[in-house]
């Protein structure tokens, strides 16, 4: 049953997903094992988006390691276990909560044995900027933790790097690039455990940063992204390439300009703007208090898969109410079509 509803809630996620990006680009998707143990290794940038994402666009069935905060609340932390989320503790929960991550880990672990699959964000938190942080060890306790227990499993990582247009922004784009599989038992050497974590580390750190733009230079990242201008960041290969073969002082300016919306979109726009007047009003309402940058989408998302439904459903019973059922089903469909149709002809930024 829970398999079930974890099918049934990743299917809605990803029509969501559809409705909120313009475009999603999936490459190296042949990469993933389709059995045996799995640990997905993901640059973080743009909070519950990322691991949504990762977890729709494969047909394994994943399990993620969140943070502990989003699980306070009972009936949340209910609904995240039924998807497999399981919450990881930091420094920042309390020295005290720290211990039960020997608990999580052992979860890991037993997930791993099992040939199953796990998501990680090793970089520890999420970053907007176009860059891949130093990694933290945690992914390797894991794997080394698991093969600890059974020296006849055969355990690979997949590199993952997510690409966004603009990782903030409505029906912008995303590319999700899987790497080339790492076999993790080559790096085990039982009797030296922390040239294994560093090894391994190294290899997946060099990995990450070729499925994503990665900025070296991050004390002038301001700078730099000026100047990159509208290049394509769904295209990582290229845009490292720039940032490789020029430095910051003599990189050239991209083209700066952008396409201003047509008087067709903008009017389509006020059109779904006013048939959906009561879910903009909730975002408007939340939006003073998202303190961070990488939670934006995560809102945005949140409120387009939960209020737009249920305020077009209700609007759809007054329809039915005043004009009977046909014209109550025409009204429904005209919405999510006017709503996809505005996704995926806004004009690229």
């Amino acid at each position: 049953m829970k398999r079930i509803w974890y099918h049934l809630v990743k299917i809605y996620i990803r029509t969501g997903l559809h409705f909120y990006f313009k475009e999603i680009k999936v490459i190296g998707k042949e990469n993933i094992p389709k059995k045996g143990a799995l640990l997905f290794v993901s640059n973080h940038k743009n909070a519950l988006i990322d691991p949504l994402l990762i977890a729709t666009t494969t047909t394994r069935n994943i399990h993620f390691l969140t943070r502990a905060s989003a699980f306070k609340i009972t009936l949340v932390r209910w609904i995240l276990s039924t998807v497999n989320m399981l919450p990881i503790y930091r420094l920042r929960d309390g020295k005290e909560t720290l211990a039960k991550n020997n608990e999580i880990f052992n979860k890991c672990y037993h997930i791993l044995n099992k040939k199953r699959s796990l998501l990680i964000f090793p970089e520890g938190t999420h970053d907007i900027r176009r860059w891949v942080r130093p990694l933290s060890k945690g992914f390797t306790r894991i794997t080394f933790g698991a093969l600890g227990q059974n020296d006849a499993l055969d355990l690979t990582i997949v590199p993952v790097g997510l690409n966004y247009s603009k990782a903030d922004g409505y029906a912008e784009s995303v590319a999700i690039y899987y790497g080339k599989p790492i076999e993790v038992n080559q790096f085990y050497n039982i009797d030296n455990i922390n040239a294994s974590t560093q090894e391994l580390k190294n290899i997946v750190h060099e990995k990450m940063k070729l499925l994503t733009t990665h900025v070296e230079d991050i004390d002038n990242y301001d700078e730099i992204m000026k100047q990159l201008g509208n290049a394509n960041f769904l295209d990582p290969e290229t845009t490292n390439s720039i940032l490789s073969n020029r430095d910051k002082e003599t990189i050239s300016k991209r083209d700066m300009r952008t396409k201003k919306p047509s008087i067709i979109w903008n009017l389509l726009k006020a059109i779904v703007g006013v048939n959906s007047i009561i879910p903009l009003l909730i975002y408007k309402f939340i939006e003073p208090n998202i303190q961070e940058a990488e939670f934006v989408s995560t809102t945005k998302l949140a409120i387009g898969i939960t209020a737009f439904p249920l305020f077009y459903a209700v609007q759809a019973l007054f329809v039915h109410y005043f004009f009977g059922l046909t014209i109550a089903l025409i009204y429904v469909m005209l919405s999510i079509l006017l709503l996809f149709i505005l996704t995926k002809t806004k004009p690229s930024t």
